[in-house]
């Protein structure tokens, strides 16, 4: 394949996520600064980035504001995760540009076990044209949804960023590493994970190309850092032709014409 004339820099950071917000708050400002540093585009902050504790989620404008003024510092695009209010409170992803302007929310849709005694789930998810892609933001168990993942692909997102707090991980580990690269393969897009680091996440941050895995961090803090050649994607598609999952709709198997199976 010849080198994309379209190259965005992801960086994700597995950053250290403490039951102490101002702690977390002044871990997440440190991470846009050595990502600026770095060059990076687009950078992603783990779910639950300023807080993990359920029983003492709110919306914190004021940390939301330092992050969008770093933001506006180092030049970068940012997607973090934070409670929101808003018709009940919400599990969100915030993105904000390099203005310091916040260009999207989403809503976290399919939440996790704990979290549905907490949080009011949102309605969808959307993609957001950022000018070197087309870009849909999720949030951790979304990423098990299939269809749900399928559906940004076919409203033309490149790249699907998840930050994620994989706790209550060890039963579903494996699982959980193998998700990234299929969503990535099956959709025909970029797919990346940012995990929170803490005593209960798997701690694993991964940024998948459809088919291979161009970078991961187990198990450590860690800015994972890779170049996307975005137009890739659109001479991936042409060579797989009949498109695994999100971009080609058919109707459902029926059983018409099959003759049971028979044994001997």
């Amino acid at each position: 394949m010849t080198e994309s004339s379209r190259v965005l820099r992801l960086g994700l950071a597995q950053m250290t996520v403490t039951r102490a917000p101002a702690q977390n708050l002044a871990s997440a400002l440190e991470w846009i600064a050595r990502a600026g540093e770095r060059g990076v585009e687009l950078l992603c902050l783990p779910e639950y980035c300023l807080d993990p504790r359920l029983d003492a989620q709110r919306s914190d404008e004021e940390a939301h504001l330092r992050i969008r003024e770093a933001c506006q510092r180092t030049g970068l695009w940012c997607v973090f995760g934070a409670a929101s209010v808003n018709e009940g409170t919400r599990n969100s992803c915030f993105l904000v540009d390099p203005r310091g302007e916040l260009r999207h929310r989403y809503d976290k849709v399919h939440l996790w076990r704990d979290e549905r005694a907490v949080f009011t789930p949102g309605a969808r998810a959307a993609v957001v044209d950022i000018g070197v892609c087309r870009l849909g933001i999720l949030c951790c168990w979304d990423m098990a949804f299939p269809r749900f993942v399928g559906a940004l692909a076919r409203e033309g997102a490149e790249l699907i960023l998840c930050p994620a707090y994989l706790c209550d991980a060890t039963r579903d580990a494996e699982a959980l590493r193998a998700l990234p690269a299929a969503r990535a393969f099956e959709n025909v897009v970029f797919f990346a994970v940012c995990d929170a680091l803490s005593p209960e996440t798997l701690g694993e941050s991964v940024i998948c190309h459809p088919q291979r895995t161009l970078a991961r961090l187990s198990g450590r803090e860690g800015l994972l850092v890779a170049e996307l050649q975005l137009d890739e994607l659109a001479q991936l598609r042409s060579y797989y032709g009949d498109l695994p999952e999100a971009l080609e709709d058919r109707p459902p198997m029926s059983s018409a014409g099959f003759e049971p199976a028979t044994n001997g």
